[in-house]
């Protein structure tokens, strides 16, 4: 029996847009609103409470529109997909309808109209749905080829009986979502239509479950089942079993199945997230570990205007959360020092592009540490740094990166990739390097000894495809250069970022898209790249915890003064002690190493003494 993929939308009449009401039918998970012609409510008002809306009122502003064959040989201005024909048995109107206005539903009454629509050879692709009133309708509905499901009124326990009752998997959708892309989507919505749509999805376009815990928000985690919290959404792709035996066979996921398995949703990511760990342990065994470092973030005032940074501050920014500020080098190098003293192997040094910073500038600094502290590993300067700093003395990125390194340069941080596909970068991060530029800096660095880590920031304006894309370049690059460390995925960190505040972006992946994109990451870079890393200044202990039986084996570094990420509103605090992430995988069941940057040296600290210094 072949297993589908239904999806459905809880919806039901709307009776007022007073904010208790409103209100209560968000706590009851109602996403969708039908309104009557003559129910006089606030269209805006429903948006900024998370609703979408359909009317039979071809004249009033709504989410989407139901037509009937009343439409024949009429002009429609709304968009095709936005409209939903009701169909009432007459069959040569309904192929008129579908021919000329291409409606993205069709919203049928009986099972039996379902076959006539699964027969028709249409130009266009339309979903067809039907009202289920009872979970017996439901089935039937299913069974006889029903894409979607109108659910008017229902409960959550009925929706879970529902997809308990099912053999075919149910995941919950908006109005416009899966509908549109994001991309498709900002063509067409007005501004607050934009903003309901972004933050009313999640990455894969599935509607957004309700929860208080987010990238950053200093909450506990979802509850879990295994790996998973939703439990509104199951999906799998038609080819899931297949790709996950073929990977068992072969030890390799190409592109177009690691898309396939990027759209996976509730139960099923359990699945993904135990092959991650398995491969985890053939790698690595039960080992975890962590680098002793600081993150020096030697200036907030950036010329460069990212979307999503939080951070960076114009020098003549006013009602900041935080002052701009420049650290002198004497500053830097003194924070350096205090952490060597209580054993950092390493010094991260990172910042905005400061107008007034030239490539002599990193150099010197670069210098001024490896004169006083020969040890000390400098894991410095994004690519975006690296280009802006060759580009103002007038040097190929190659020459300058070979005088970095003659100065003392260790490693390149892997961060300015955000996410490596240019269609997104447009919005996010326009004037920044491109994803090629990106890549070249990398390529470049790893030929002459300067291994990198790699990063991708996800659950902003992103997409399935971007993910797979950025993945893919990682992959290309470190196949002709062996150069980088490990992978980091950042949960976008929403709060402060300038382009949520204005409406334009998600508000930062859901916990299911977060376990999906480490184990992802473990399983299709596998013999690739060893080390794939968590975020805790994200996700924090409880979050980090997780990840470590889902494809996570490094904990990245004790940070001490991480800036980047609170200034973006993550709640997680500036430093994790050596000693508190040693309790931490100790938890989870694994054993604490200590690592240098490279991963060349290692210490177990499993019998450490909490009395003196750890160090490498």
């Amino acid at each position: 029996m072949t297993i589908s993929n239904i999806s459905y939308l809880r919806i039901r009449p709307c009776d007022s847009d007073n904010e208790i009401y409103l209100n209560s039918r968000y706590k009851e998970g109602t996403s969708a609103f039908t309104l009557k012609n003559d129910t006089k409510v606030s269209f805006e008002s429903l948006l900024v409470k998370g609703f979408q809306t359909i009317t039979s009122d071809l004249t009033i502003a709504s989410s989407a529109w139901f037509i009937t064959d009343d439409v024949i040989g009429t002009t429609l201005t709304q968009h095709s997909k936005r409209l939903i024909y009701r169909y009432k048995g007459n069959k040569e109107n309904a192929l008129e309808i579908i021919s000329r206005h291409k409606p993205g539903y069709v919203l049928v009454e009986s099972v039996e109209d379902i076959e006539f629509f699964k027969s028709i050879n249409a130009t266009n692709q339309f979903k067809i749905s039907m009202y289920a009133n009872s979970i017996d309708t439901a089935e039937k509905a299913i069974q006889s080829g029903a894409d979607d499901l109108f659910l008017r009124d229902w409960s959550k326990d009925q929706i879970i009986e529902l997809q308990n009752q099912s053999d075919n998997n149910l995941y919950e959708r908006t109005i416009l979502s899966p509908l549109f892309g994001i991309n498709e989507a900002r063509d067409i919505l007005d501004k607050t239509e934009f903003t309901n749509f972004l933050q009313t999805r999640n990455v894969r376009g599935y509607k957004r479950e309700i929860s208080n815990w987010y990238p950053g928000s200093g909450v506990p985690i979802p509850k879990l089942s295994h790996f998973s919290s939703e439990t509104h959404s199951d999906y799998k792709s038609p080819r899931f079993d297949q790709i996950l035996n073929n990977f068992d066979k072969t030890k390799k996921l190409n592109e177009v199945d690691l898309l396939e398995l990027f759209k996976t949703s509730g139960k099923h990511i359990n699945q993904i997230a135990e092959l991650a760990n398995e491969l985890t342990r053939t790698v690595h065994g039960n080992k975890v570990t962590f680098v002793k470092n600081r993150n020096i973030n030697y200036t907030n005032q950036c010329y460069y205007k990212c979307g999503f940074c939080g951070f960076s501050k114009g020098p003549q920014s006013l009602d900041l959360k935080e002052k701009p500020y420049t650290l002198s080098p004497n500053e830097v190098l003194q924070r350096t020092i205090e952490a060597h003293e209580t054993g950092a192997s390493e010094v991260c040094l990172q910042g905005g592009i400061h107008p007034s910073y030239t490539g002599d500038f990193y150099i010197d600094l670069v210098k001024k540490i490896k004169n006083e502290l020969p040890e000390m590993h400098i894991h410095g300067f994004t690519p975006l740094e690296i280009w802006q700093g060759a580009s103002t003395v007038n040097k190929t990125v190659e020459k300058y990166l070979t005088e970095l390194k003659a100065a003392g340069l260790g490693t390149l941080p892997g961060t300015a990739a955000e996410i490596l596909d240019d269609r997104i970068r447009k919005y996010l991060c326009d004037d920044k390097i491109t994803s090629s530029q990106w890549g070249y800096v990398m390529e470049v660095a790893h030929s002459i000894g300067i291994k990198s880590t790699a990063t991708i920031m996800f659950g902003h304006i992103d997409d399935l495809e971007s993910w797979v894309n950025h993945f893919k370049l990682i992959k290309n690059i470190q196949i002709k250069t062996n150069g980088f460390t490990e992978i980091v995925p950042l949960p976008f960190v929403h709060m402060g970022s300038p382009i949520f505040l204005q409406g334009k972006s998600m508000p930062g992946p859901t916990w299911d898209e977060i376990i999906l994109m480490h184990a992802l990451a473990r399983i299709y870079f596998h013999n690739v790249i060893d080390n794939i890393q968590a975020s805790w200044v994200k996700l924090g202990h409880d979050g980090a915890k997780v990840l470590l039986r889902s494809g996570v084996n490094d904990l990245g570094g004790t940070l001490i003064n991480e800036n980047i990420s609170r200034a973006s509103g993550a709640n997680h605090g500036q430093e994790t002690t050596d000693k508190e992430f040693i309790n931490l995988i100790k938890d989870a069941g694994k054993v604490p190493y200590l690592r240098n940057t490279l991963y060349t040296s290692f210490k177990n600290l499993e019998e450490i003494s909490s009395k003196n210094v750890i160090k490498i």
